[in-house]
């Protein structure tokens, strides 16, 4: 509701996609809090997609006491980056109604009541998660309670008042690298100085003149669900397989020059259709979303914590909760995509579901194409394979954008645990 909000009151795609981001850090922490990140697939008409790379990323020197090993955050930085490149609001009235949500209270969705019931145990053994996820009768929070969070509100305040910096460079990275060590998560304030939000090429594919981009590695996933579209009626593991060679043969680092080149690389994987076969390991838990402007401007997000609830620990007095290093568990499967016909806006599509996430995100965004400029599409209802646990979030206009936007349909999860809404 907040990313349809800052769209009516004129903001663009970037706009409301970073309140969407950050609106999240207050009603999904399980998935996505500020002490986690993600990725961003950023388009503006006329121009080629952007990738912003902010995943949770490992700090340098884990202390022998961390127990529960912490990953740096990174939502805010990317975010903001994403809202400084391509957005025209002034960001501080968004941190200022995200603020509020925490503050007033805001309604506990399915998904996260969800989240609270499969791990409440192990959850619920820190004093600090079971003070912010239990009622007044400490029961877990369930669907439609209001979830309160004024510690949080506190936090946008005071990156209202200070600037976002302040959680790199300020009072509070200091703060919250002393709350990470006492909740055993082991950072340090030079660990959060030199990590940076990356502006990137997408990997882009091209089948006659339409023009479909993808987040780019370390969000890997993009290159798995590129390479399933790239084999077409072929896919079957595809995404998966590709993915897993890819990870045995790369190594993930956050530097600019590095993912520059990581890009590359993987652009020429695609372009030689190099797939892989295999699988991964058990996956993270992440959320994803994509929005879209009249105008055609779209921005396709993936985020995670690395874990569900991360290290499943609060940084200090933030009310943050913190995301797991990625030294701890294999990264996520993080999906987003964007496709045009003669640059302008057909169809965005992101993923999460873990192993699943790529494949499903491929088979929808292939189902979009094949329909693409058949007006009589007036219902079109997403693929779901069978046995797939991706859950898929897109939006279609089957006349492109911009240009008739009441041929855009926003459509979600079919099993019921997501939102879809267009103005």
């Amino acid at each position: 509701m907040l990313a349809r909000d800052i769209l009516i009151r004129g903001g663009n795609a970037a706009d409301a996609a970073t309140a969407l981001g950050m609106a999240l850090t207050v009603t999904l922490p399980s998935r996505a809090s500020l002490g986690g990140g993600g990725a961003c697939l950023a388009y503006h008409p006329g121009q080629p997609a952007q990738s912003i790379i902010f995943l949770p990323q490992a700090g340098r020197k884990p202390s022998s006491n961390s127990d529960r090993p912490a990953a740096i955050p990174m939502m805010a930085r990317g975010l903001y980056l994403l809202q400084a490149s391509y957005g025209k609001s002034d960001i501080n009235d968004i941190l200022r109604l995200v603020g509020n949500l925490a503050g007033n209270g805001a309604p506990v969705s399915d998904t996260l009541a969800s989240d609270l019931a499969a791990v409440q145990q192990p959850l619920f053994e820190d004093s600090a998660m079971q003070r912010a996820f239990t009622n007044a009768n400490g029961l877990p929070l369930k669907a439609g309670d209001i979830l309160y969070q004024p510690r949080l509100k506190i936090i946008y305040d005071r990156l209202i008042s200070a600037g976002i910096a302040d959680l790199y460079i300020g009072s509070l990275a200091r703060s919250y690298a002393l709350g990470s060590q006492i909740a055993g998560g082991g950072l340090y304030n030079e660990d959060f100085r030199n990590a940076l939000a990356v502006q990137t090429s997408a990997l882009s594919l091209t089948q006659g003149q339409n023009i479909t981009y993808f987040l780019s590695p370390p969000a890997d996933g993009g290159l798995g669900m590129a390479m399933a579209m790239h084999n077409g009626q072929n896919m079957d593991n595809v995404a998966q397989g590709t993915v897993a060679k890819w990870r045995a043969e790369n190594s993930s680092t956050y530097l600019k020059s590095s993912i520059e080149g990581m890009t590359k690389k993987a652009q020429d994987w695609l372009d030689n259709g190099k797939a892989g076969t295999g699988s991964l390991p058990a996956l993270p838990a992440s959320t994803s979303f994509v929005v879209v402007d009249r105008d055609g401007g779209a921005v396709s997000c993936a985020l995670t914590m690395n874990n569900l609830f991360g290290t499943g620990r609060i940084s200090g007095t933030t009310g943050i909760v913190m995301a797991a290093s990625p030294r701890q568990l294999p990264p996520p499967l993080l999906t987003g995509s964007i496709s045009t016909y003669k640059q302008r806006f057909i169809a965005g599509v992101s993923a999460s579901g873990q192993n699943d996430a790529a494949q499903e995100a491929a088979v929808t965004m292939n189902s979009f194409l094949n329909k693409q400029g058949n007006k009589r599409e007036k219902g079109v209802s997403l693929p779901n394979s069978s046995g797939s646990k991706g859950r898929v979030n897109a939006v279609y206009c089957s006349d492109g954008l911009p240009g008739n936007d009441r041929q855009c349909h926003a459509y979600t999860d079919p099993n019921g645990m997501g939102l879809a809404i267009s103005r």
